[in-house]
């Protein structure tokens, strides 16, 4: 009967939630708010009679009846999805989806939006933010990812795609202004990094320890080297984005540890400081995959010049 089908928009909202374990997350996905998820979850728990998240004070949990449904309706829904961005696809070939991480949209994307819609304002770009890398064997609507990975994605990328180096990385420290007066040299600063709050953020989760490790194997003095030994890598809150973790580093609440051009702009106008010269290189890169083919490739490929050209310009992240 159709009485019996579930409200879409719930059951959308819960395969997210249940994948992600996290209203928050699940929301960056869907672009929503986490409370709208968490009501449609609700909403679709109480059509069904069944609870299918447990809230815990460590996050979500699938109950034994969500398990099985999340993999019951995961495959058709995606389907369903996949078919209808296919359709929608095929009607306009100006139209694409662009999936990137949600810092990397508002701190590095957006501020050059315009330059691309001043050459081709004729383009409709969809933007999906999402923690998650997007699996190009499963949902056939994302024309382009800008993703995190190794060197050697780039020789094998996903079927039907095309990779590219976008960005290197490089991982800087950040504070706000005055955190380290008073601080002359590099010894002092780190014996009060050893005091500071250290911020970290989920998408970085070692970084703290391998951005210490770096620094003690670069050119310093052996005081410097048993400063960073005393500084614990593992203590301090974690953000959900680096996006987060920079805000309260500007707040002032610690340090935290980033990609150097997600945090231009607030280094640019006074807002952040890199107490330490120190850079890593990181051993992954931001990388562009783009679907080859399709009704829309000429706008697909115009786009994706266009990241590279704008890559290029701007230098490492």
């Amino acid at each position: 009967m159709p009485d019996d089908l579930p409200p879409l928009n719930a059951l959308r909202s819960f395969v997210q939630a249940g994948h992600e374990l996290s209203f928050s997350r699940a929301a960056d996905r869907l672009g929503v708010t986490p409370g709208a998820v968490s009501r449609l979850v609700r909403k679709l728990e109480e059509h069904l009679g069944v609870r299918l998240l447990e809230r815990t004070a460590h996050g979500l949990v699938l109950t034994a009846q969500g398990e099985l449904y999340l993999r019951d309706v995961s495959g058709p829904l995606t389907a369903v999805e996949a078919a209808t961005r296919r359709l929608v696809g095929s009607r306009n070939p100006n139209r694409i989806v662009v999936a990137c991480y949600p810092t990397f949209a508002a701190r590095w994307l957006l501020p050059r939006w315009s330059r691309f819609f001043d050459r081709h304002p004729e383009i409709d770009v969809q933007i999906a933010t999402s923690l998650t890398d997007v699996d190009f064997c499963r949902d056939d609507g994302t024309d382009i990812a800008i993703r995190l990975g190794a060197e050697g994605d780039l020789a094998a990328p996903p079927a039907g795609t095309v990779c590219e180096k976008l960005l290197d990385i490089e991982i800087v420290a950040v504070s706000a202004p005055g955190t380290f007066d008073g601080c002359r040299t590099d010894v002092q600063r780190v014996e009060r990094l050893a005091r500071q709050v250290l911020i970290h953020s989920r998408p970085l989760p070692a970084e703290w320890r391998q951005w210490l490790d770096a620094f003690a194997r670069s050119p310093v003095s052996p005081a410097v080297v048993r400063a960073l030994k005393a500084v614990d890598p593992g203590r301090g809150p974690e953000f959900e984005t680096l996006n987060l973790s920079f805000q309260a580093a500007a707040e002032g609440i610690g340090v935290a540890v980033g990609m150097r051009t997600l945090a231009a702009a607030e280094i640019a106008d006074g807002s952040l400081v890199c107490p330490f010269a120190f850079r890593r290189r990181s051993s992954r890169c931001f990388q562009v995959v783009a679907r080859r083919g399709g009704a829309n490739g000429r706008a697909v490929d115009l786009y994706r010049r266009w990241l590279t050209d704008e890559a290029r310009r701007a230098g490492p992240a």
